[in-house]
């Protein structure tokens, strides 16, 4: 087997996927787990600020991070859907046609879920930051619907997993371990690496982002 890998996963992006996972773990183990509202708050407001951050890094981040280079023609998605079961790891650098209706897919529920929270309250003491903003019985609704729409994350997480062993265990495609190092094995040469990871500019996009999210949580 060829040792050849190729770099694919900008840092940042992959600081932003454990990051996600991380947080978002948090929030439903203080929510259900140990009802703590100010850190359910707390990792709703960081969730936040990941998920902007990796909107807007899906435009101006590095190749594979962008949009563009997992946004395919239904045709395409159907012609993969054709050979999902082959246990090559496929032409894909970056997310195949699959893994990319995932990912939109998360990138929906997860600002659906962080925007929800910031609308939110229990209608006793915790009031999110922009409870105020709308009346008692909206937020009402978009409380209840915060919870429903968590479990759809849920739902949406549990398949994203599955379908890492799918591919692990049948394709034997180490994805995990792509996004933890960056690099992909290609044994036929046909994937390009991207240059690096632009880090100043995904540092002074994050800046941005949680200096927004902070002046909204603390001042509007």
């Amino acid at each position: 087997m060829s040792d050849n890998k190729k770099l694919i996963w900008d840092i940042p992006t992959r600081i932003f996927h454990w990051a996600i996972a991380i947080t978002l773990g948090y929030s439903w183990y203080s929510m259900d787990v140990e009802y703590n509202l100010d850190h359910h708050f707390l990792s709703g407001f960081i969730a936040l600020g990941l998920i902007l951050f990796r909107i807007i890094w899906g435009i101006v981040g590095s190749r594979y991070a962008r949009y563009g280079s997992f946004v395919y023609k239904p045709s395409e998605f159907f012609a993969y859907l054709k050979g999902f079961f082959k246990r090559d790891g496929g032409k894909y650098a970056g997310h195949n046609p699959m893994g990319a209706l995932s990912v939109f897919a998360l990138l929906i529920v997860i600002l659906v879920q962080t925007g929800t929270g910031m609308f939110a309250d229990d209608e006793y003491y915790y009031f999110a930051p922009l409870n105020d903003y709308v009346s008692g019985s909206t937020a009402g609704r978009i409380t209840e619907f915060h919870g429903t729409n968590a479990k759809i994350m849920l739902g949406i997480v549990i398949l994203h997993i599955v379908a890492i062993l799918f591919y692990r265990l049948y394709k034997k495609e180490k994805l995990v371990l792509a996004m933890i190092t960056g690099k992909k094995p290609d044994e036929n040469n046909i994937y390009e690496a991207i240059p690096g990871s632009r880090l100043p500019a995904a540092i002074i996009l994050a800046l941005t982002v949680f200096a927004i999210v902070y002046g909204v949580v603390n001042y509007l």
